[in-house]
């Protein structure tokens, strides 16, 4: 059985859909029946738990063979890395109770950094804890999401000005579709292995903002290009996308580490890994 957490998410979705696709039998981890609605009628059992929970995360987690770990970005929260330690504590005590045969888990470039990376902070805790475990764990480092650009799109096209976090707009940094990374989350569950591993993941290229313009302009037919959001900014950019004020300021620090190419892949002693979809392609499905 494997058992699928943040199955309702963009990676666990891919990653779920896999499994049943290869007739694996699977567990679908969510918050509501009604999120499970879905997963049920494709043949998937169906767990209700929540990481505030430790009763339900031990039912959910029973009979795990392969335990796919993906904590939610808890940027409606406020005292995010501190709530984050808590869910942390959680999945630590009943991945001890239920003995799920091996871990993937979800983290991010920057995730071996302890310091001056925001809301990655949070996943620098998760693999701390999880490679205390004496299980079998691998934690996917993913790059940027290309899917983070997806908002951004509609305003930039109507104004000819893509707004980015990314500055300067030339900085090429590591970046991924959430597809492969779903993929890539499939199948190491279903590979066995001793101790921890981290494989790093990003797509074919590295991109920059300057290379997001570029092609939004190629399919639109219209001069598009990249323009740095004032590091000034960003804490109240994200408070207008409705994320708490701890959660803004976690944000605006990840981005810093991103423009002054602290976060970054560790590249020693992992494993790296390309995925197949460029972001070219994956930024085409986004133009109407």
């Amino acid at each position: 059985m494997y058992v699928i957490t943040g199955v309702t998410g963009h990676v666990g979705r891919v990653t779920a859909d896999i499994l049943l696709k290869r007739q694996n039998p699977l567990r679908a981890v969510v918050r509501s029946a009604a999120k499970g609605t879905e997963w049920a009628t494709q043949g998937a059992e169906v767990a209700i738990a929540d990481f505030f929970d430790l009763g339900s995360l031990i039912e959910a987690f029973t009979g795990a063979e392969g335990l796919f770990i993906m904590t939610p970005p808890a940027l409606d929260l406020d005292a995010v890395i501190e709530k984050h330690l808590l869910m942390l504590d959680n999945i630590l005590n009943a991945i001890k109770e239920t003995k799920p045969q091996k871990i993937v888990y979800l983290s991010s470039i920057g995730g071996q950094l302890e310091t001056g990376t925001g809301a990655i902070r949070k996943l620098y805790d998760m693999e701390q804890a999880l490679k205390s475990l004496d299980i079998p764990t691998v934690g996917i480092r993913a790059g940027w999401f290309m899917e983070n650009f997806a908002g951004l799109i509609p305003s930039a096209i109507e104004s000819g000005i893509l707004l980015s976090f990314l500055d300067p707009t030339d900085l090429q940094i590591p970046m991924v579709a959430v597809s492969d990374i779903g993929k890539l989350a499939a199948e190491l569950l279903t590979q066995d292995w001793s101790g921890h591993r981290i494989v790093e993941l990003e797509g074919p290229c590295r991109y920059s903002a300057d290379d997001v313009a570029s092609s939004l302009s190629y399919y639109t037919g219209r001069k598009i290009s990249a323009e740095p959001i004032p590091s000034i900014n960003y804490e109240n950019m994200y408070l207008s996308f409705g994320f708490t004020p701890d959660a803004s300021r976690l944000m605006a620090e990840m981005n810093i580490g991103f423009n002054k190419k602290w976060i970054v892949f560790e590249e020693q002693n992992v494993e790296h890994i390309s995925g197949e979809i460029l972001l070219e392609d994956l930024l085409k499905t986004y133009i109407k």
